[in-house]
């Protein structure tokens, strides 16, 4: 499991795994940490909240 520390400038640095797939993601000094691998797992979560949501409901 990785961990990211947030620096004395506000920057994240070290690894942090995605939320999806759990694949370690380096920070590199980003200001907000990068918490998916890409767009794709994070358009997956969205649409699988969006469905749980729905069926909910019935």
């Amino acid at each position: 499991m990785g961990t990211a520390r947030r620096g004395e400038d506000g920057r994240y640095h070290g690894d942090l795994p995605c939320r999806w797939c759990e694949a370690l993601l380096a920070q590199n000094g980003r200001r907000r940490p990068k918490l998916y691998c890409g767009g794709w797992h994070r358009t997956k979560t969205y649409v699988a909240w969006c469905g749980t949501v729905i069926f909910g409901l019935f």
